[in-house]
């Protein structure tokens, strides 16, 4: 009679993790695998429910098609965590394991009658699958997922010990082979179950939302990019530019460093856009963002302000040594030419530079003096750094 109560209580939470799992599932994003587990979980209630009615069913129903259930449950859960981690395809040598199951487990009900071999039959593709499915959770896991994944892991390994002693007591004590029988081995494995079957369930829920999280990370990471980033040229954005400026003028104020900002843009580009096409103009803001990735320091910020403008924050730099980065820059890119289709398209730019000073109330009126600066290198007739030091 208690285990009978107590299967009845694994049956009446198989099916309520399944109902919830199954919600889940339905309403909110999950991962390839999920769907698997939950359906573990309805197979599982089946297959309680099949064993609570073996006095009033065909033994072909609460034997042969109840331990069929037991193993198809470690299958559908196994592939549902090859498919958690990246497996697409079904295997098909499970649906030949399931098959050889059910001849075997059929033959030692019908034709040789021995519960003994039957539950040897189940220990052994129960711990086969089991194994398998810790494997593969810890191999794959992640940083994100790994503790969870361990988890799931060893819980199945320890389901699988508890089967194991099972069968090894049936062994020894004959009169302990009826898996209704009130003995102890019976009852603690039951109980197990309960922990086991709750422990897991949670593990999963857990393991698709760190999923989720980790997926939400990303895409705020990537977000965060796409709004730093210019999207032509990959260096930053004018949001990104004016940002660290403001940290590095406060950073600068507050430890009395130098900090000094280059302006430049290239001498009438307009003209190569009507000459030869965007894309050309295209490819000769790429081009001039490598020249200039090969002229400053790790230690500089550069990016695109917009159309044919970038900006260079040089920290802890006077103005004097950031004129003759300034310089080279310029006179590399003078120096460099580009091809495109069938011309050779020489490009000269235009520098102005500013360093800060205590007159500098914030970064907008930095930006406003290397402007004017820049503005005046045009006057000069272009191709030329202005900036007094």
């Amino acid at each position: 009679m208690i285990l009978k109560i107590l299967f009845l209580m694994n049956l009446s939470i198989y099916l309520v993790v399944a109902l919830s799992m199954l919600i889940y599932w339905k309403t909110q994003k999950t991962y390839p695998g999920f769907g698997s587990w939950t359906v573990s979980h309805i197979l599982a209630a089946v297959m309680c429910f099949l064993v609570l009615a073996r006095p009033i069913i065909p033994v072909f129903f609460s034997i042969v098609v109840g331990n069929s259930l037991a193993v198809s449950v470690m299958l559908v859960r196994y592939e549902g965590v090859r498919h958690f981690t990246g497996k697409v395809e079904f295997d098909k040598r499970n649906l030949i394991s399931l098959l050889v199951f059910i001849v075997i487990i059929t033959y030692y009900t019908f034709v040789d009658n021995s519960p003994l071999f039957r539950l040897f039959s189940l220990s052994f593709w129960l711990t086969c699958y089991a194994g398998l499915i810790a494997f593969n959770l810890i191999q794959k896991s992640t940083s994100s997922n790994r503790l969870t994944s361990w988890t799931i892991g060893l819980l199945h390994l320890v389901y699988c010990i508890f089967l194991n002693a099972r069968t090894y007591l049936w062994i020894i004590n004959p009169a302990d082979r009826d898996t209704l029988a009130p003995v102890p081995i019976n009852i603690i494995f039951s109980f197990a179950e309960h922990i086991l079957v709750i422990m897991i369930a949670i593990s999963f829920l857990m393991l698709n939302i760190q999923c989720l999280t980790s997926d939400l990370f990303e895409s705020q990471k990537e977000l965060e990019k796409l709004a730093t980033t210019d999207s032509l040229t990959g260096i930053s954005n004018r949001r990104k530019l004016i940002e660290l400026g403001k940290n590095e003028m406060i950073r600068s104020c507050r430890f009395q460093h130098h900090f000094s900002v280059v302006m430049f843009d290239i001498d009438h580009f307009k003209n190569i856009n009507d000459a030869f096409g965007h894309p050309a103009g295209d490819k000769v803001l790429i081009e001039l963002t490598n020249i200039l990735q090969a002229n400053i320091r790790e230690s500089d910020y550069f990016g695109r302000l917009g159309g044919d403008e970038f900006l260079v924050l040089f920290p802890e730099t006077d103005i004097h040594e950031s004129y003759l980065i300034a310089e080279r820059l310029r006179l590399s890119i003078g120096n460099h030419s580009l091809q495109w289709e069938n011309n050779q398209l020489w490009v000269t730019i235009s520098i102005g530079i500013v360093e800060l000073s205590e007159n500098d109330l914030d970064f907008d009126q930095l930006l406003k003096r290397v402007d004017a600066n820049l503005y005046k290198a045009k006057l000069k007739g272009r191709n030329t750094t202005f900036g007094v030091y």
